[in-house]
């Protein structure tokens, strides 16, 4: 069945890039800072791609750094900057911990709740539903500290060449 394509939303593909800056753009908001990065054209990145990120610190990017990003899409999901020697690691777990946290509470609301009113249909549906978000956030977090221990671990010169060496397969045609 061709319509029920569902490996979009099983697995989010997220993709490393490795660019140097050419435009920034900053739009401040009420609590957030929202940047737009725009990538010079080289032998790693062929398209003057433009990506998205959001975030609550000012003056994380300046043209001209070399950043390091794992991307969903056009949205900068982390990033390390080599020039400026920052990440966005610390902030990325503290909203996914915040995320489980809310999760839990839920879940636990729901399972006070159904035991209040005798385990009715409703309540057990949420609380299900609840616990199934639960475990899926978990098991995000794993992989994200899986995504920022790779980040981490690898150097400037040696993310450069696994990605040109990707580059070099899926252009061989």
């Amino acid at each position: 069945m061709a319509f029920m394509n569902f490996s979009g939303f099983f697995y989010a593909r997220n993709d490393l890039r490795l660019f140097k800056i050419e435009k920034k753009n900053e739009l401040k908001s009420f609590f957030y800072k929202d940047y737009t990065l725009s990538s010079y054209k080289d032998a790693l990145n062929l398209n003057n791609e433009i990506f998205f990120y959001q975030s609550l610190k000012e003056g994380l990017f300046k043209e001209n750094d070399e950043i390091l990003v794992s991307n969903l899409g056009k949205k900068i999901i982390l990033f390390r900057n080599f020039t400026q020697n920052c990440n966005n690691f610390n902030e990325a777990k503290l909203k996914q911990i915040l995320l489980l946290f809310f999760l839990l509470l839920a879940s636990v609301f729901f399972a006070s709740l159904a035991m209040i009113n005798e385990f009715g249909a409703i309540d057990l549906v949420f609380l299900m539903i609840c616990l199934l978000l639960l475990v899926m956030g978990a098991i995000n977090l794993g992989l994200l500290f899986k995504q920022i221990r790779i980040l981490k671990s690898f150097s400037k010169e040696e993310m450069k060449e696994f990605l040109s060496l990707r580059m070099k397969k899926y252009t061989k045609v």
